[in-house]
């Protein structure tokens, strides 16, 4: 319950559904209960998912009363998403355990090195004049990426419409809306990548581990509109120097839980 109302209030903040941090928290505990080890990075990603749409949703209303969700764009955006997460998924479900864990990392890495070096630039004035195209096919990225590291696209999201020019506030609002599609087609595809496995724990849906779905989806509704209040209080630079915080301690725990096995 805990760890939901941290994963809430990160999810309102940063425009993720806290995918970074249901993912690896899973893996640990996914690992003491002694789950099949080609399984678990599987769950871990289908259990955040399904916890991510119900996140999502929740900040997602609280952004909107905001004025602050583009949903225009979302639309194209989240059609996107679908197909992009619907190949991914289908890639996922071959690969090794390490491998994705890998990905994880890299991806990780990645948006960190991305928040650092974009935290001092300030907004653009004008977003970039965009068709339904280009939005589409970002969609689309997204939802590959996102397919295979368990996520929302948050942390994706926010920097794409950020660097074509939409202020901060409307890129987490509108990420939050695009999570919440991304994850609905993300957890489907877990659930019927998992259908009729049979080495799963009690209490699976495909690869959607329910008891962890359900309390961490009952605290995060709860604190995911705090963290969206702090989006409105705190200045941009700040928020973007706390998502790069936030990631680099995921990311040393990660490693280090990876290296000591």
């Amino acid at each position: 319950m805990g760890l939901g109302c941290i994963t809430g209030v990160i999810a309102g903040l940063l425009g993720v559904g806290g995918g970074t941090i249901v993912v690896p928290t899973m893996i640990y505990f996914l690992t003491a209960y002694g789950a099949e080890s080609d399984l678990i990075m599987k769950m871990a990603l289908g259990t955040s998912f399904a916890t991510i749409v119900v996140t999502s949703l929740s900040s997602v209303v609280a952004h909107n009363k905001k004025g602050s969700v583009m949903w225009r764009l979302v639309f194209f955006m989240g059609i996107g998403s679908a197909i992009g997460v619907g190949l991914g998924g289908a890639i996922v479900s071959k690969l090794s355990n390490t491998t994705l864990q890998v990905i994880f990392c890299i991806f990780l890495a990645y948006t960190i090195t991305n928040m650092i070096f974009t935290a001092s630039k300030p907004e653009a004035a004008e977003p970039i004049q965009l068709g339904p195209g280009p939005y589409t096919g970002m969609g689309a990225l997204i939802g590959f990426v996102a397919s295979f590291v368990g996520i929302g696209g948050g942390v994706l999201t926010v920097p794409i419409l950020s660097k074509v020019g939409h202020k901060m506030k409307n890129a987490i609002g509108s990420s939050s809306a695009l999570g919440a599609i991304l994850a609905f087609f993300g957890a489907l595809a877990a659930i019927a990548n998992g259908w009729g496995e049979s080495n799963l724990p009690d209490g699976s849906f495909g690869y959607v581990y329910l008891p962890a779905f359900i309390g961490l989806s009952l605290s995060s509704i709860v604190f995911a509109p705090l963290g969206a209040k702090l989006v409105y209080i705190l200045p941009v630079k700040r928020i973007r120097q706390i998502f790069a915080i936030f990631l680099t301690i995921i990311l040393i725990n990660f490693l280090y839980k990876m290296y000591t096995g």
